[in-house]
């Protein structure tokens, strides 16, 4: 019913993943634009023609169906060279290696993050009443709560973050056991990935609709109903996350780096509705799912004592 609803929702609310893409967009422009002051340092060291081979192999690889075993090789070729690379950068240029971290561990992830309490006042007014707000009106008039959103998301992802990337380079290490090996290691890595992934969107997923839903109150107060919120159906929550990241990875592994674009676009709004209405049914609020249907959960004190039983019992 959660995947159901949020799919109706994204229907009727398509309008916002273009606004979505955008914004997203810009993000990315910003970071470029900021990754591009280090590219003249990068650019002379002697690695760095190397990375760049390897990753034009690699986008050859995954854009042109040259078989999973080729993109496995190429993301392996990648990592070693990226690693020569970093580590010239921390022998030569160390508070630029300080500085990369800084822009794709906190900046990037912090402006990533910046709009989805926007998004998610859309939503709130949609599902609660039909009421339509601008998406660039909520940015302005939500800074404060954002920023703070943003920043504690940044930090509070970071753990999973690091799991997620630490996992996949032990993972294609693993190629190098043998061409079987390459066989599997696709399935591996799409299973580590939607699962991780997965646990890092249900933990993090009452955050941005408590922000949303209880305005007046503080950001920590706000995680912390987030939390409880997420805890009374943690299952579905967690079987919703493994569909909704299943398709948008299966997604990439078929279609490579070109259906990035439709994962940014449909695949960050839908998260931010999924999201929206765990919170809605988690605390027995009705909403509107389209112009005619209204969801209506069960309510919260009914939730409770229904779990009251069930741990008596």
């Amino acid at each position: 019913m959660m995947f159901k609803n949020s799919f109706k929702l994204l229907l009727a609310n398509f309008s916002n993943v273009w606004k979505t893409l955008l914004y997203k967009l810009i993000v990315l422009v910003v970071v470029c634009g900021l990754f591009y002051l280090a590219v003249p340092a990068i650019s002379s060291l002697t690695q760095y023609n190397e990375l760049m081979n390897s990753l034009l192999s690699f986008l050859t690889a995954t854009n042109f169906n040259a078989g999973f075993a080729n993109i496995i090789l190429s993301m392996f070729a990648i990592l070693q060279s990226l690693f020569a690379v970093l580590m010239q950068i921390v022998v030569t240029f160390p508070f630029l290696f300080v500085y990369l971290i800084f822009l794709f561990f906190a900046v990037l992830p912090f402006l990533w993050h910046l709009g989805d309490v926007a998004v998610g006042e859309v939503l709130y007014g949609y599902m609660s009443s039909q009421t339509k707000y601008g998406f660039v009106a909520s940015i302005f008039k939500n800074a404060k709560k954002s920023v703070l959103y943003s920043l504690n998301t940044t930090v509070a992802a970071l753990p999973f973050n690091a799991i997620i990337i630490l996992g996949v380079i032990g993972l294609l290490y693993l190629s190098q056991l043998g061409t079987l090996m390459l066989y599997f290691l696709p399935v591996l890595i799409f299973v580590f990935l939607v699962i991780t992934i997965s646990l890092k969107t249900t933990c993090l997923a009452g955050f941005m609709p408590s922000t949303v839903c209880n305005e007046k109150d503080g950001i920590y107060l706000c995680f912390k109903k987030g939390v409880k919120a997420v805890s009374r159906r943690f299952y579905r929550t967690l079987s919703t996350s493994l569909i909704l990241w299943s398709v948008f990875v299966a997604v990439l592994f078929l279609f490579g780096t070109f259906a990035s674009i439709f994962v940014i676009a449909i695949g960050g709004t839908w998260l931010l509705i999924f999201q929206m209405v765990m919170y809605f049914g988690s605390q027995g609020m009705k909403f509107y799912v389209d112009m005619e249907t209204i969801a209506a959960p069960k309510k919260l004190e009914q939730t409770d004592s229904i779990k009251k039983v069930k741990n008596i019992i």
